[in-house]
Formats: structure tokens, C-alpha cells, sequence
């Protein structure tokens, strides 16, 4: 009997690590990443949006190197929007951003653009469900002391990887660092729903993860965004 049950844990145990999986290249190397903060004029973000729809999205499905485009919209902002951007590589970037999709989409939506900045940055940790959709979207930003960086990048990694294997609401888990200042480290979790966020937080696993990083942190600012809806990438 303890045989059989010892059998049925190692089977939950893969089936479980199966369910997830690391974003990374062919090669097995880290792909490109990088933040783009979109601004648009009062009450037209729903324009954008409509626009990226229309012309851009069948141009991007396509697109094999472009991994992923996850944007959410602010909760106390709706004409700002985060998105991670992810690509196989900067060859793969430079398709996507000077197709002919992408240039007429720019061109559209231009009137509707208030302001754009582009933050390049580096993968720690990207990590996300095989497939599925999510409904709920959380950022941090934390500074970090130089000095205590690795020991922050170690815990933080552990605990993105965790959650995804193990927690099934948490869909995605990404952790990247900016270039040239990597004490600055911004992340983005994905939840299936509010239950599956709320269950996270509450969770001892979350709050043993919070009591070692505390005194590691020098300052954090976290963003709520709108309910939305995230069609996991299935390209890598």
C-alpha cells in the first residue's frame, strides 16, 4: 500500500511539473525581454487597443520568434498600459517591430499616443503554465542594496518557480531585471481569477517568501490592473 502511494505521489509530482514550463529559447537560452509603458490620451486606450486588434494581432500570431505580448491596463489608470514583451532574440525583435503590420499599426494609432517608453531588461526568472488564461495581473518594482542582490534573485526565483509548478491559479510568474541598474527587478504574476490571487497572497508559502525577502528590500511599488484576459503563449 505504501508502494502504490508512493507511486501516486511521483506521478502528481510530474504531472504537476509537466503543466509548466520555463520560457526559453530552442537553445536553451533566456529569450529577449523588455517593458513597454503605454500612455494614451484621455478615455482612447480603447482605440489602441481596437487598432493592435485589427492590424497587428494577425501579424504577431504568426510571427514564430515573437514569444509573447502580455498587456494589462492600470486600475487607477486606464490610459496607461504595461506590457511585457517577450522574443526569441533581437533578430526577432527587429522582424516584429518594422514589419508592415507594425508600421501601419504605429501610424494608426499615433493620434491616440500620449507617450511611450520602452525599458530594456533582462530574464531572471519567466516562468508560466503550458497553456491557459488569466484574468487577474499583478506588477512589482523593487530596489534592491547591491549587496544583498544575489541572496533577493535566489529567493525570488525559487519562489515564481514554485508557485507556477505547484499553485494551480498562479498561471505566470516573471521576474526580469533592468539592464543597467539589476538591483531595480520588476515582476509580473498571472492568476486564472481573484480567488486564485487572494488564495496566493493569504498562502504560507507566500508569506514565508515575504519574511525572508523584507529586510532585503529598499522599496517596492505594486499595481493592481483592470480585470482583463491573457491567452497564454504556447510559441516556446
Amino acid at each position: 500500500m505504501k508502494k502504490f502511494f508512493a507511486i501516486l505521489g511521483v506521478i502528481f509530482m510530474l504531472t504537476a511539473t509537466a503543466s509548466a514550463k520555463s520560457v526559453r529559447t530552442p537553445e536553451g537560452n533566456m529569450p529577449r525581454v523588455q517593458w513597454a509603458v503605454v500612455e494614451s490620451t484621455a478615455g482612447t486606450m480603447s482605440r489602441m487597443i481596437e487598432i493592435g486588434a485589427r492590424v497587428l494581432a494577425p501579424t504577431t500570431a504568426k510571427e514564430a520568434g515573437t514569444y509573447a505580448l502580455y498587456g494589462v491596463i492600470e486600475k487607477n489608470n486606464p490610459n496607461l498600459m504595461r506590457l511585457l514583451e517577450i522574443y526569441a532574440s533581437d533578430e526577432a525583435y527587429r522582424i516584429h517591430s518594422t514589419s508592415p503590420a507594425f508600421q501601419q499599426y504605429r501610424a494608426e494609432r499615433l493620434p491616440y499616443l500620449a507617450g511611450l517608453k520602452l525599458l530594456p531588461v533582462n530574464g531572471i526568472v519567466l516562468e508560466q503554465k503550458n497553456r491557459g488564461v488569466g484574468t487577474i495581473v499583478v506588477t512589482n518594482r523593487f530596489e534592491i542594496a547591491p549587496a544583498d542582490l544575489a541572496t533577493f534573485q535566489k529567493l525570488i526565483s525559487d519562489e515564481a518557480v514554485r508557485a507556477v509548478r505547484e499553485d494551480s491559479g498562479v498561471m505566470g510568474a516573471f521576474v526580469t531585471a533592468e539592464q543597467p541598474r539589476p538591483n531595480f527587478l520588476h515582476t509580473m504574476i498571472i492568476f486564472s481569477d481573484e480567488n486564485a490571487a487572494q488564495k496566493y497572497f493569504s498562502s504560507n508559502a507566500y508569506k514565508n517568501y515575504r519574511k525572508q525577502v523584507e529586510t532585503l528590500i529598499q522599496a517596492e511599488n505594486k499595481i493592481d490592473y483592470a480585470p482583463t484576459k491573457i491567452q497564454l503563449s504556447e510559441k516556446f
